[in-house]
């Protein structure tokens, strides 16, 4: 099966705050890159479902900034998680979400 992504994904040791319309939850990231994200948890949104994701990264906090929302939509799902493609984000939100991947996965 070859890879179809377009964005150099980073194993991510953190939380995040899930909301879509039926309420919302605190889940644990596996993976993330500039592109999307893969959450873990026993919660199950189906395909299509819009989510809206609240994620501390370390260059905003390094620099006194709280967590980014980030808004999504659930492209697929397994018996472990689900993963989230990410709708139109920021300059700051890009910037912070590139910058972990380089950092955790090229020391730069």
């Amino acid at each position: 099966m070859s890879e179809k992504r377009l964005f150099e994904r980073a194993h991510f040791d953190g939380e995040v705050n899930v909301t879509h319309a039926g309420g919302s939850f605190a889940a644990q990231v596996r993976d993330l890159s500039v592109g999307g994200v893969y959450i873990l948890s026993e919660h199950k949104l189906a395909f299509g479902t819009d989510v809206s994701l609240s994620m501390l990264l370390p260059a905003l906090a390094e620099r006194g900034k709280g967590p980014m929302t980030l808004t999504g939509i659930v492209r697929w799902t397994r018996d472990d998680g689900f993963g989230v493609q990410f709708g139109p984000t920021g300059a700051l939100e890009t910037w912070a979400l590139a910058d972990y991947v380089a950092r955790k996965n090229h020391g730069i």
